[in-house]
């Protein structure tokens, strides 16, 4: 009896550590911040589908938010991801408590989702002399009215959105962001 107990708490011990590797995985992700990749243009602002009415954040910390887009919107889902540039992939870790059944997030696997993106088209970033922190006014203008747009579509869910990306973000190392952004 000893050894079939023994046996049972051993397994489910390895179970609950690859599970907690698999998800510190997401959480301790790092997203690149580096110009020309893929992960860099949907951190710079939140992604907005105005005829579904949602907004995605993705933000420099793995975490994620789908939102009504309006200021103070319902949560739909949040959050960790990590991105998968070479297959054109968002993979999600979706809190369970913060998940909404109107948006069909991760539907057979509840709490992991894929958002697949395609036709991500981002104006280039103009090539200052100085950093962020000294342009002037006029040139953090300009780098905040790059347009990105990006068709995305995520698993288990028959709506396809088609976004639009505010940029909120000057630079990682300036905090400059839009007041309603978490």
């Amino acid at each position: 009896m000893k050894k079939v107990i023994s046996t049972i708490l051993g397994l489910l011990f390895v179970v609950i550590v690859v599970c907690g590797i698999f998800v510190c995985t997401y959480i301790f992700n790092n997203p690149s911040h580096e110009k020309g990749t893929d992960s860099r243009q949907f951190l710079l602002g939140y992604w907005v589908d105005e005829k579904q009415n949602i907004r995605l954040t993705f933000d420099e910390d793995s975490q994620f938010k789908i939102t009504e887009n309006k200021k103070g919107g319902k949560v739909m889902a949040k959050g960790y991801y990590k991105f998968d540039e070479d297959n054109k992939k968002i993979k999600l870790l979706v809190l369970p408590k913060d998940r909404d059944e109107s948006l069909k997030l991760g539907e057979k696997a509840k709490f992991f989702a894929t958002i697949t993106y395609r036709n991500l088209k981002a104006e280039a970033e103009p090539e200052f002399e100085t950093g962020v922190t000294f342009l002037e006014d006029y040139q953090k203008e300009e780098l905040l009215k790059l347009k990105a747009s990006a068709t995305l579509v995520v698993s288990n869910c028959d709506t396809v959105f088609n976004v639009e990306r505010t940029r909120t973000v000057l630079e990682f190392t300036d905090k400059n962001k839009d007041d309603d952004k978490d």
